[in-house]
């Protein structure tokens, strides 16, 4: 028996917990023992309890961290969270450390947990990286900066980079262990894996990467069905955060020949009381979404990558306000494979009226969204996830002398 340890550091949702899930489940039936670290402990009691698998908090900075008004670059989401002096740095590499000498696995599995990987390596664990494209950067580029933003200079971004940079190996200078002479360095490891198509890595198609699309999704909350007698129907799912929310919502209520099935967690019902018409269903909490998928005409979101994925896989063709800047990186693609429309986040009431009319007449969406799943038909991510689960599990038996000469020298 190996134990595999899981961390997931950054970002929000559930997105990340999907994926872990589903690994988790699976090594810990073949005989493995498995712990999550993961950032939202109410959500891991969610999603992780039902089935089982221990988890604990994983190391974080307190409070929110305000490095720019929007990320240039992941080293610039890590200067964020932590890596933007060396002893705050030091003390989540501590953390993580600890952790690790705790569990004493075999091999760690992060999903977008830098910090977590810069105590990984200097323990000399064995990584998997795990991610969508967003959290894991190309290790032979030079250019650091997200692709597709014309306002981030080159420079700005690689500034950053060489700041994450100093502040990591003066973190790994404490610890006598090997420099990095590059911070994309950091993430080469023994295996990466990305969790979602070529055509939606936020940086592109890579060569060289391994691809093996959406692994994980949660379809929980209740069934609903589309109601009959309407031309079009849409399925929105959305966020209290998300840009143009209210706007948004007030241009589906005012179609009348759309139905709408709208979910939205955390937003109150009572605040679109005044929207309701026949045909307009709203949910302020989770709702069965694949059951709908096969239905419906257009998909409006804040651009969640996995939802994304999941309905471009059924031919439905995207409506996107992104939220935060992996959705506009995500929202990006979509439209440069000629599946959607991204919308910026002070679109008016009537530019998204525009926007739906397009999306719903303009047959060229559709055409589009149906030839990426026409690419994917017959893709099945519990097979994906077995495929990497014995992958995983592969390093894992590997390693395992290692790990159990230092336990024993422990």
């Amino acid at each position: 028996m190996s134990r595999v340890f899981f961390a997931w550091e950054l970002g929000s949702n559930l997105g990340h917990l999907s994926r872990l899930l589903p690994l988790a489940r699976g090594l810990r039936e073949r005989g493995h023992e498995v712990l999550v670290a993961a950032r939202d402990v109410g959500l891991a009691t969610e999603v992780l309890a039902p089935s089982g698998i221990p988890f604990v908090q994983s190391p974080r900075v307190a409070g929110h961290q305000h490095a720019s008004a929007q990320p240039m670059s992941l080293a610039d989401v890590m200067l964020m969270q932590g890596w933007e002096n060396a002893p705050q740095l030091w003390g989540l590499v501590q953390a993580w450390g600890n952790l690790l000498k705790l569990f004493r696995p075999c091999v760690v599995l992060l999903d977008y947990a830098p910090t977590a990987l810069l105590a990984a390596r200097i323990v000399g664990l064995p990584s998997v990286l795990l991610g969508t494209g967003f959290e894991l950067p190309p290790v032979d580029a030079s250019r650091p900066a997200f692709p597709g933003f014309t306002a981030i200079t080159a420079g700005a971004a690689e500034a950053a980079d060489s700041r994450a940079l100093e502040i990591a190996n003066n973190v790994v200078d404490a610890y006598r262990a090997p420099r990095l002479t590059a911070l994309r360095d950091l993430f080469r490891t023994e295996m990466r894996r990305l969790t979602t198509f070529a055509e939606l890595d936020p940086y592109g198609p890579r060569p060289g990467e391994t691809y093996v699309g959406p692994i994980g999704g949660l379809d929980r909350g209740e069934s609903v069905e589309w109601p009959e007698g309407f031309a079009h129907r849409a399925l929105a799912y959305l966020r209290p955060g998300t840009p143009a929310l209210f706007e948004m919502l007030r241009a589906l209520a005012g179609q009348s020949d759309i139905a709408v099935i709208c979910v939205a967690p955390g937003v109150p019902a009572d605040s679109v009381q005044s929207l309701s018409r026949p045909g307009f269903q709203f949910f302020s909490k989770p709702v069965k979404l694949s059951g709908l998928f096969p239905r419906a005409s257009l998909f409006v979101s804040y651009a969640p990558a996995g939802s994304v994925a999941e309905s471009l896989l059924g031919g439905v063709p995207q409506l996107m306000v992104p939220a935060h800047v992996e959705a506009q990186l995500t929202a990006i693609r979509v439209e440069s494979i000629g599946a959607g429309i991204a919308l910026g986040a002070s679109s008016t009431e009537g530019a998204i009226r525009t926007a739906l009319h397009r999306m719903l007449h303009d047959r060229r969406y559709k055409v589009r969204a149906l030839e990426f799943a026409g690419r994917y038909r017959g893709f099945d991510p519990a097979a994906a996830a077995d495929r990497l689960i014995s992958e995983i599990e592969q390093l894992a038996v590997r390693a395992t002398p290692k790990a159990s000469a230092s336990r024993r020298a422990g």
